[in-house]
């Protein structure tokens, strides 16, 4: 097939001339063999499924207690809401709203907007608003701490456990799971092939 144009390695800005791949080949920059995209079978049918578990790990992370500490008869729960309610109530209005754009806003509009991206593809929609969204999710993704959040988590578990008797909730498991799940959509999507796919889709202009 002829190729139809070029495009630059983020790695070392060397122009590669775009080619058709068969399901399970990558394709590598000629400079620096950095891997340039790929094309995994059944992509968007797994991405799919990921984006769906996360966003039901998703509702139960926030819908149960990740973890609640037994201490002198009292018990106290602790969710990711009360975590962010219990900032604003002390003035740490700032420090309140960048938890909850990183542990609920932000992870909330990746997987929606992922949601709708794939299912353009999948079923051929107008591309137009994919394309904004997919664009968008380029920017926050940065933005997202689920995993920063995860380690302080285990961290306060670990100490925590020492001066209380410490019960772990479901949505604490829940929680695991989805930045698992999270982390296989990534690594999963390649985001070339979602450009490409996104370009053949059909446009209502």
């Amino acid at each position: 097939m002829s190729i139809s144009y070029q495009f630059a390695c983020t790695h070392c800005g060397q122009l590669n001339n775009y080619q058709v791949i068969e399901n399970g080949e990558e394709a590598c920059c000629v400079r620096c063999s950095s891997v340039l995209y790929r094309q995994r079978k059944h992509m968007f049918d797994a991405s799919l499924a990921l984006v769906v578990t996360g966003l039901i790990l998703f509702v139960m992370t926030n819908a149960f207690p990740l973890i609640a500490l037994k201490a002198q008869g009292v018990t106290q729960e602790l969710t990711i809401w009360k975590a962010t309610a219990a900032f604003w109530q002390q003035d740490y209005y700032w420090l309140s709203a960048l938890l909850a754009l990183n542990l609920i806003i932000f992870p909330l509009f990746e997987l929606l907007g992922l949601l709708w991206v794939v299912l353009t593809i999948r079923f051929a929609w107008d591309k137009q608003w994919a394309i904004r969204i997919f664009r968008w999710l380029s920017e926050v993704k940065p933005w997202g701490m689920l995993e920063v959040f995860m380690l302080g988590l285990l961290v306060a578990v670990v100490k925590l456990g020492d001066i209380a008797v410490l019960v772990v909730g479901s949505a604490f498991w829940a929680f695991i799971f989805l930045v698992l799940s999270m982390a296989a959509l990534t690594a999963n999507l390649d985001r070339f092939t979602v450009w490409r796919a996104l370009k053949a889709c059909p446009s209502s202009t």
